[in-house]
């Protein structure tokens, strides 16, 4: 017995220093590889709510083209093709204006009735003015609604079970296009049209059409979903429509964040294809016409040039930019586009002013860099962004200073405050921006502040010019806080925006510029940097044409109110309503150039009197268009919304133009579909842009999946069950000895 009671003591004790050392081994020897297990689970945490292409192709719909509506099977569990997708596009060019007409076509290939949902992009200025829906021989035009009203009538067609097409804004680029009660096996083609003014810069004219979206980061703390209450009947927000939940700073994410399908090496064809056709009629000899991104097709006849692709057809995955050029010394210096709508005049003013001569080299100038390094500026971006600010680098003067700000979800300077642009500072530079990296989320307004925040250095005192050059693609979705932080904070600071990538955010880049008093660059191609860097140096070099009047010798609503700055090659524009009387005589222009003035005075001749006044349609959509863009700036500097919604909304609903406050339906009378029945909603995904990395990162950082907090917080249970265990007291085994 003593021999037991010794052995059981000994084995029990043993047993209590093998489990102690056991332990103290897991935590001296598994401390490095549980610590990094963490950290590539917190890393590799996927964001809430963000479903993207690479949780796309984990279900095998690297097999299914972009524009597909997609459907899961629940017996097999893969996804099957629903609706098909597919565009055309068609400019017509005429003078200084373009109109446009827009194709969308879905068709359902399911056996069972659906609704289809399709986020798209347009140009920023563009002024949407006509929808119409097709099914078969039928055409159904839409009218212009109220906003709430629109989606009422749309959600009454669609229970009802008619065949119904409602196209919201959400933000002036970025547009959505639903389509209810598509039959099985049936195909529904939605048509818009929208006016546009061509651009034109340093002798060249030009058109984009944005054919996909750039996913957008969404800053902010995730809330519940949004509800949105109309006379009593509650209307719940679309969860199925984008990846993102919406946030406190962006509430509508989930409305601006379409699923994106990424194409594979296997994919052969386009898998959301388009067909772009223009006709060019300038009235003038052009010396060249090209689109830098696409390869085209171009034939002439009696002036007039016909433009199409040379394949037929594109994916979507890109851009298309049409760029032309006049005959050395036939461009334009100054038009008058004149347009009668009802009973009222409209005009279009374009004046190019004289070259400003090149500063003196003598005075110096502080010049921020801020590049973003977010995870939607990944692959083909962050090589363009890189090369773009070496090579302005390069194009900095000795009594130049200058610093660099990256960001992502933070962001940090180069330098503690601006340095002179010597040799070794800018070596020192070159070498942190080789180093330049995308990843991460995209907090912005950190990172702006901080360049616009201006340091009070003794040099401070021989700085004429502060200049902010802003390199991002503008992937964000709380663009209305950016832009009330430029407009609150700008100071004396100038800021000029380069966009990056083959589809970046141009509405935000240009009103960013815009606001903060500079001028926007578009860099979609690696091969471009140096050119475009070039020309955006000679803006930098140059002073600005400023104190721009137009006296019209009649009373008129001008747009905009007070006429910006202009630098080196930029075009003069302003539309005005002039009423009911189209006033004669000249128009005056005048401005302070090169310090001195100038002036410039055209006559409204014959040709725009009221016989010929319709010889320009589109001219009243761009006056309203943009007196509507005009209103929506004085909100966001302070103006309170209902007034500025009673402005903007009679105006968009007089002259039919999409806006934040109106919407197109279109509803046929006929039902086709199971009334009072629920249909299936699916969105139907874009292409994502052609050269950006998959990205990780596209939401707030406290954002993790369900099944990270999970396994997180079994890890956590884990670790607290092994603490627990060290620290109870022994207990003694050893049995007590029998009587």
């Amino acid at each position: 017995m003593a021999y037991k009671n010794f052995f059981y003591h000994c084995y029990a004790r043993d047993a209590r220093l093998f489990g102690s050392t056991s332990l103290w081994l897991a935590f001296r020897y598994m401390s490095g590889p549980l610590l990094g297990s963490i950290l590539l689970l917190l890393l590799s945490a996927a964001p809430a709510g963000a479903l993207h292409a690479e949780t796309l192709d984990a279900s095998g719909l690297n097999e299914v083209g972009s524009g597909h509506l997609l459907m899961r099977d629940e017996v097999s569990g893969h996804s099957v093709p629903a609706v098909v997708q597919r565009s055309k596009v068609h400019f017509d060019v005429s003078g200084m204006i373009a109109t446009v007409r827009v194709e969308q076509t879905f068709r359902n290939d399911t056996d069972h009735y659906l609704e289809g949902v399709y986020v798209f992009p347009l140009p920023d200025d563009a002024a949407v003015r006509y929808l119409e829906m097709q099914l078969g021989d039928r055409r159904i035009v839409g009218v212009i609604q109220e906003k709430a009203e629109a989606k009422k009538t749309y959600q009454a067609a669609k229970k009802a079970g008619k065949k119904a097409s409602l196209v919201e804004q959400q933000r002036p680029n970025l547009f959505t296009n639903r389509i209810a009660n598509i039959g099985p096996g049936e195909e529904v083609t939605v048509r818009m049209d929208y006016v546009q003014a061509v651009e034109y810069s340093n002798d060249v004219f030009s058109l984009r059409f944005p054919m996909t979206i750039t996913p957008r980061y969404m800053p902010g703390n995730l809330v519940s979903d949004a509800e949105e209450v109309e006379e009593g009947e509650t209307l719940v927000v679309d969860n199925y429509l984008g990846w993102a939940r919406p946030t406190d700073q962006v509430p509508d994410a989930n409305a601006i964040s379409p699923l994106l399908h990424r194409l594979s090496r296997s994919d052969y064809k386009p898998l959301n294809p388009i067909e772009i056709t223009a006709k060019l009629d300038m009235g003038m000899p052009l010396a060249s016409v090209e689109s830098p991104y696409h390869d085209i097709a171009l034939s002439r006849r009696t002036g007039v040039y016909s433009i199409s692709l040379v394949s037929g057809i594109s994916e979507m995955d890109r851009d298309f930019v049409l760029n032309w050029q006049p005959v050395s010394g036939v461009a334009p210096q100054a038009a008058v586009f004149t347009e009668k709508v009802g009973d009222e005049y409209y005009a279009l003013l374009m004046v190019v002013p004289p070259a400003a001569k090149r500063m003196a080299a003598s005075i110096p100038r502080e010049i921020i860099f801020v590049v973003d390094t977010s995870g939607s500026m990944g692959g083909v971006s962050i090589e363009q962004a890189r090369s773009s600010v070496s090579r302005a680098l390069g194009q900095l003067r000795p009594q130049d200073y200058f610093n660099i700000i990256e960001f992502n979800s933070d962001y940090r300077s180069l330098y503690r405050a601006s340095m002179p642009a010597s040799r070794h500072n800018i070596q020192r530079a070159q070498e942190f921006v080789r180093l330049l990296d995308a990843s991460g989320g995209t907090e912005m307004l950190p990172a702006l502040r901080a360049a616009l925040l201006r340091d009070r250095g003794l040099y401070q005192e021989t700085v004429a010019l502060r200049q902010v050059i802003f390199i991002t693609d503008g992937a964000v979705g709380n663009e209305t806080e950016l832009l009330q932080e430029l407009w609150s904070n700008l100071g004396d600071s100038r800021l000029f925006t380069v966009g990056i990538g083959s589809s970046p955010n141009s509405w935000f880049m240009r009103k960013a510029a815009q606001f903060g008093r500079g001028t926007h660059t578009h860099i979609g191609d690696i091969n471009g940097v140096e050119q475009k860097m070039a020309a955006l140096f000679e803006q930098l070099a140059r002073p600005v044409a400023v104190d721009f009047t137009v006296d019209w010798s009649a009373p008129v609503d001008a747009w905009p109110r007070r006429i910006p700055d202009l630098y080196r090659g930029q075009l003069l524009a302003v539309v005005a309503n002039f009423g009911p009387t189209l006033p004669q005589g000249e128009i005056t222009v005048s401005g302070r150039v090169n310090g001195r003035l100038w002036q410039q005075h055209l006559q409204l001749s014959v040709g725009s009197d009221a016989e010929n006044a319709g010889g320009h349609p589109g001219v009243a959509s761009l006056w309203a268009r943009r007196k509507i863009a005009g209103l929506l700036d004085e909100k966001i500097a302070g103006r309170d919304e209902v007034a500025v919604r009673a402005e903007v909304l009679p105006l968009a609903l007089t002259h039919q133009l999409l806006s934040p406050y109106t919407s197109f339906v279109a509803v046929e009378e006929v039902i086709s579909g199971p009334a009072g029945e629920s249909i299936d909603s699916k969105a139907v995904p874009n292409t994502a842009p052609r050269g950006q990395s998959p990205q990780s990162f596209a939401y707030p950082r406290t954002a993790t999946t369900g099944p990270a907090k999970v396994w997180f917080g079994v890890l956590c249970l884990f670790i607290a069950l092994l603490v627990r265990l060290l620290r109870q007291p022994e207990v003694d085994h050893v049995p007590a000895k029998s009587e």
